[in-house]
């Protein structure tokens, strides 16, 4: 009984710390995968604003010639 009541608070120390990494992790996961999707959304409005471009150079293209 004395054994568990002398590594009792290690046990403790230990829970706590894997408690706190667990939501230490979660909180950086959680941003990381902010920081991707807000990059791919960027990346798809620039495909976007590209395409949008190409198209207006074709009108404009087709107008200047009549």
């Amino acid at each position: 009984m004395e054994v568990i009541s002398e590594m009792f608070p290690v046990v403790m120390w230990v829970l706590v710390l894997l408690v706190f990494w667990y939501f230490v992790r979660k909180i950086l996961v959680s941003l990381s995968d902010k920081i991707n999707n807000s990059e791919l959304y960027k990346e798809d409005i620039l495909n976007v604003l590209e395409e949008i471009r190409d198209q207006l150079k074709e009108l404009n293209k087709n107008n200047s010639v009549k």
